[in-house]
């Protein structure tokens, strides 16, 4: 053979293993092209490109938002059922910044899921590679309240034992783009037949002020003093699974507010002047329920700073920005993950507050069991104090409270 016959091959071989390159590469590109926006009719699991990142493969730039998964109808305390019985689960997205739209993917590896349930608007089934049928979206759905719900059945095996159902959560802007958008993880253990032995799990004792000291920032009673004004509003606490706990406090349509009314908790160098912040719950006699404080400014989370502007700092010269968030994994002040505050005019100000874990305080829904209405008041130690009454009362048990 030639020298040049040779050379030949050896170029046919290379022009061949860069076209396959490039054409995984524009696999990828076009399956996640912003422009497209990534399966707005859902996406089974075994479609994910990198199945740990889930939809945050595609969709990336936003918050993260809480998310929740729960058994409707099937008792307090860890969900157990009967081999072949069918239940009603129930996945939350709490609305986060501009991303007021949700979708969602729910998987189980045993048992049947369908669609059905209080919220099964625009959800449907899907076979995912493996065969097995999932739950997606038809479409994203918009928030109502500030959280975004889909429901879905789930028919037990006959073998009893414990089935994982693994669920995603994707809040989005709805923009027609994959920007903007963040989602986030969840799973629920069901127990099907006889359950385990239990371990210990929260009873109806003393309220949450008699066992549990409230924040110093948090006054007995109301403050009368607070600036109220938001139209919209929501009170979540789900404490009845231990480990598990859930807040979630929103502020929405809020008055006319600037960045510096809820004084600066950024780092020196932005001007930060230490600012402590406090959610404070009150039932309907205006006796505290319980709060949570978080007293970071400056700190670290993560390697990272805490809090953040939302925009320009309060001392830049080019102009303040909108308000401030917050963020730590590590759930090191009173079991707080996110802090969001954002002034703006009349009617556009929010305020938003995610607890989670056994670091929240306890007691709290049972504290406002038998309140017709609850008001919840974010205050901060150098600033202005927020506050919004709410009326609507959703859900009211020993351990799981809703209002708004």
């Amino acid at each position: 053979m030639s020298v040049r016959s040779e050379g030949r091959k050896v170029m046919h071989r290379s022009i061949v293993a860069a076209s396959h390159a490039l054409a995984m590469v524009l696999v990828i590109v076009v399956s996640c092209a912003p422009a497209a926006r990534a399966r707005v009719d859902g996406i089974a699991t075994t479609s994910f490109p990198v199945p740990a990142m889930g939809c945050n493969f595609c969709h990336g730039g936003g918050l993260t938002p809480s998310v929740t998964l729960e058994c409707v109808d099937c008792g307090g305390g860890p969900p157990a059922v009967a081999p072949l019985s069918v239940h009603e689960f129930k996945l939350t997205v709490v609305e986060i910044g501009a991303q007021d739209h949700a979708g969602l993917n729910v998987a189980a590896p045993d048992g049947v899921l369908s669609t059905g349930g209080s919220f099964a608007a625009g959800t449907q089934v899907i076979v995912n590679g493996g065969g097995d049928d999932e739950i997606t979206h038809t479409a994203a759905k918009s928030a109502s309240g500030g959280i975004v719900e889909f429901s879905f059945l789930w028919t037990a095996p006959a073998a009893p034992g414990i089935v994982t159902l693994a669920g995603w959560g994707n809040a989005v802007d709805d923009g027609g783009a994959t920007d903007g958008d963040a989602a986030d993880s969840v799973t629920l253990d069901v127990v099907v037949g006889d359950p385990p032995t239990p371990t210990a799990t929260p009873e109806a004792t003393a309220t949450p002020t008699a066992t549990e000291p409230a924040p110093s920032d948090c006054p007995a009673s109301i403050d009368g003093g607070c600036v109220a004004g938001f139209s919209k509003g929501l009170l979540l606490v789900k404490e009845n699974v231990p480990g598990r706990e859930r807040l979630v406090a929103k502020f929405l349509k809020g008055p006319a507010l600037a960045q510096i009314d809820m004084g600066n908790p950024l780092d020196v160098t932005q001007g930060g002047s230490g600012t402590e912040y406090a959610l404070c719950i009150y039932d309907d006699s205006g006796d505290l329920a319980g709060g949570v404080e978080v007293d970071r400014a400056g700190d670290l989370c993560d390697g990272k700073l805490c809090w953040k502007s939302i925009g320009k700092a309060p001392n830049d010269p080019s102009g303040p920005g909108a308000g401030y968030r917050y963020k730590d994994k590590a759930l090191a002040s009173d079991g707080v993950l996110k802090v969001l505050y954002k002034g703006g005019d009349a009617g556009k100000s929010k305020a938003l507050l995610v607890g989670k874990g056994s670091s929240l305080p306890p007691g709290v829904a049972a504290a406002l069991q038998a309140s017709e209405q609850v008001t919840v008041q974010l205050r901060s130690s150098d600033g202005i104090c927020l506050s919004v009454d709410l009326a609507e009362i959703k859900k009211q048990e020993l351990f799981y409270f809703k209002a708004k």
